[in-house]
């Protein structure tokens, strides 16, 4: 009694404790949900009419940020098609590094681990695993010191196909494999034309087109999902359009190519992720033997 009466004769200013402000936001809740999902439909609005340019990128970074988590509740509940995801946002195609930001939050910032292990890590501990594998493994792997750094990255993406083949279902041969995630056209070749080449017809699933080869100065990689009249170009190199295409697949929540399964549940442990796939006895296989490749 004696403290609080010496409590009520002291300034305010004196007091050490003050009462807890009462919010005067006392509408439903429904009304406050209606208030957010109004507010994150400016944002989006604002993201679809904003083009591309330096004077915008902040702004376009910051409306991703604030649609965020409603983006991935729509994607993950709604399961849209790539081209739903793409109309609603399409900044997504003309600013492809959105991918990554979008992947480092979903993954708790490991948006750089493929691009910093490939190259450095990875590529030498296949190439020594794959030099002690049958021989026609181990050939893959010749003369490859003479080769440019996208060549070496796509040889080594052969050999995984080759040391984690198509599963028997699939009805794919391990020679073809690889060109459901990497094929070729010829220079010139416009980039439009790219969903309607007859060769991309059994293409059901999002990959890498090279337009024109591994050796010319002009090439360039393109992420073309045929189905859904979709194309991104990539600019960095093979590791980075292969990086890319990984992250567009878990942006907009797709299964993988079944002729690939294997393959893209590999690069799952090169980005540290918990292994998605149940099929897994030959990706644990190949890990153990790079954990032992010097």
């Amino acid at each position: 009694m004696r403290l609080r009466n010496i409590r009520r004769k002291l300034e305010a200013g004196q007091r050490r404790y003050t009462k807890r402000k009462v919010s005067c936001d006392n509408r439903p809740e429904s009304e406050q949900e209606q208030d957010e999902s109004s507010v994150t439909s400016e944002w989006i609005t604002l993201m679809k009419r904003l083009r591309h340019s330096s004077e915008n990128i902040s702004s376009i970074k910051s409306a991703m940020e604030k649609t965020y988590t409603r983006r991935r509740s729509w994607i993950s509940k709604e399961t849209p098609t790539m081209a739903e995801i793409f109309s609603e946002y399409p900044r997504f195609l003309d600013m492809p590094s959105l991918l990554d930001i979008e992947f480092g939050k979903m993954m708790d910032g490991k948006t750089d681990l493929f691009i910093r292990r490939w190259e450095a890590s990875i590529i030498p501990k296949l190439k020594a695993v794959a030099a002690i594998e049958r021989s026609d493994v181990a050939s893959l792997t010749e003369r490859m010191e003479d080769q440019t750094d996208d060549e070496k990255c796509y040889t080594m993406l052969v050999v995984l196909t080759h040391l984690l083949p198509p599963l028997p279902g699939s009805r794919c041969s391990v020679k073809s494999a690889i060109s459901f995630l990497l094929d070729f056209v010829p220079p010139g070749t416009s980039i439009a034309s790219l969903c309607s080449e007859p060769k991309m017809a059994s293409r059901t699933q999002p990959q890498l087109i090279c337009i024109g080869n591994l050796k010319s100065t002009t090439r360039q990689y393109i992420i073309v999902a045929r189905n859904d009249g979709v194309t991104i170009p990539v600019d960095g190199g093979l590791t980075c359009a292969v990086d890319k295409l990984f992250k567009l697949y878990w942006v907009c929540n797709l299964s993988y190519p079944p002729q690939l399964s294997s393959v893209f549940t590999f690069l799952e442990y090169i980005y540290e992720m918990t292994i998605s796939t149940k099929r897994r006895a030959k990706v644990l296989e190949l890990i153990s033997k790079l954990q032992l490749a010097q």
